[in-house]
């Protein structure tokens, strides 16, 4: 099974059409799909985002191929009962994007976090640099990446034991925080998602660093995405590489490519 566990809703014509014949030529059985954030650009598509209903109406189309991640903000009030309206219509994941502004182990998110954990579903969180900015409408504001070192998931990690956190592109540039992370803490997950640097400084970073001998990578939770930035097949070929170079083996690579996102999501 292979599993894009990494994948935006852009809006654009004929996206949902055009990820499907995508999936088809990757053999990609899966692909979990959320949205963005209000007033969101990303500038790498040239394009804005779709919204929590847009995911939900192409799950609805496409059940056998397609997953629900709903996009919540924490500090927006509603953000409790936004998470539990999507979970009770069959979504499966949470993404949260600190850089819109917040440091996600706020104590005021804490009951947020209580609740997820109640229902156990794992949390996607965009960490490291981000190249997401704002519409020219939303006037002088910008996303930040101080926001996203992977040091700001830690104490959650071991408050929430029962979340599955998922630390997307490895926290690039904080590569070594990320890992950290992920070697102290067994309930997260490490994300190989994006392209250009994201990507491939990862093995470049980690072996410069001693790789195994300087953090041990448990490649049993490290997970593929595509985050959209390359056609899926050519993703999956790069990441391989990739893998390969820090010391995945072949055995884990086939956990990497679906089947350790697919234990997170409850599919098997």
């Amino acid at each position: 099974m292979i599993i894009d566990f990494h994948y935006h809703y852009a809006d654009v014509e004929n996206f949902i059409d055009d990820l499907l014949l995508d999936m088809d030529k990757a053999e990609v059985d899966y692909t979990v799909l959320t949205c963005g954030h209000e007033g969101g650009f990303w500038e790498f598509k040239n394009c804005g985002f779709k919204r929590n209903e847009d995911t939900l109406e192409a799950v609805k189309k496409h059940p056998d191929r397609l997953i629900g991640n709903v996009f919540i903000d924490p500090r927006k009030p509603d953000a409790i009962d936004t998470f539990e309206r999507y979970m009770e219509k069959g979504f499966k994941c949470v993404k949260m994007f600190p850089p819109e502004g917040y440091f996600p182990d706020e104590e005021r998110f804490f009951p947020l976090y209580e609740k997820i954990e109640e229902y156990k579903v794992p949390i996607l969180f965009h960490t490291g640099q981000t190249n997401v900015k704002y519409k020219k409408s939303e006037g002088r504001k910008a996303t930040s990446s101080k926001y996203a070192n992977p040091m700001y998931i830690d104490m959650l990690t071991r408050l929430f034991p029962g979340i599955s956190f998922v630390l997307a592109h490895m926290g690039y540039p904080y590569f070594s925080e990320a890992w950290s992370v992920a070697h102290a803490n067994t309930n997260v997950y490490l994300d190989i998602a994006g392209s250009g640097p994201w990507t491939e400084a990862a093995p470049i970073a980690y072996n410069a660093l001693g790789g195994q001998n300087y953090i041990p990578i448990d490649f049993r939770r490290v997970i593929w995405g595509s985050d959209n930035c390359l056609p899926q097949a050519e993703s999956i070929a790069r990441a391989k590489v990739y893998l390969k170079q820090m010391g995945c083996s072949s055995a884990n690579r086939k956990l990497v490519f679906g089947e350790t996102a697919a234990k997170l999501l409850k599919l098997k």
